[in-house]
């Protein structure tokens, strides 16, 4: 297939809170998997993430994050549970504009010498929304959609091995 970059989004893809722009600083962490904000409220890893983000960087692969939120909120829980080192220049921006981050991360890996054609980038997300708006903005990237293209974490790495071939358009 030839996927050298995959770009996730955050809320409701990566862990179950749908909004962690909403919670109040400071954040602890409550085990393995999850973080509690200011008032106790829980944000938890959805199963198999961290195997999955384990497995495609043991594979050589770049991952990085398209989410809109606080950046500090989000930065704080990838600290929190070990996740930072996974990604390569995440964009975490407080607007609805995926096809912006995305766009502004491809100049900024073209600009550190790793131009990536859309072809080459996977990018996961629960909202479809911001499906259109990316292919305009940078290309034919191939998409997942959390929820509704997988239920189970570990069938991204199923995707990514060519084992469910199936590339939305």
């Amino acid at each position: 297939m030839g996927i050298r970059l995959v770009i996730f989004d955050c809320d409701l893809t990566l862990w179950d809170h749908r909004n962690v722009s909403g919670l109040r600083l400071p954040f602890r962490k409550v085990d393995a998997e999850a973080v509690a904000d200011a008032d106790g409220v829980q944000v938890r890893l959805f199963p198999g993430v961290r195997e999955v983000l384990a497995a495609i960087h043991d594979q050589g692969l770049l991952m990085s994050v398209a989410s809109w939120n606080q950046p500090e909120h989000v930065f704080a829980i990838f600290d929190l549970l070990g996740l930072s080192g996974y990604f390569t220049r995440p964009k975490v921006e407080p607007h609805p504009y995926k096809e912006r981050t995305i766009a502004a991360l491809f100049q900024e890996l073209r600009a550190d010498g790793l131009p990536l054609r859309p072809e080459e980038v996977l990018y996961v997300d629960d909202r479809t929304l911001h499906f259109e708006r990316v292919r305009e903005a940078v290309g034919p990237v191939h998409i997942l959609q959390a929820g509704v293209d997988f239920t189970q974490f570990a069938d991204v790495l199923a995707y990514l091995n060519g084992q469910n071939p199936r590339i939305v358009s």
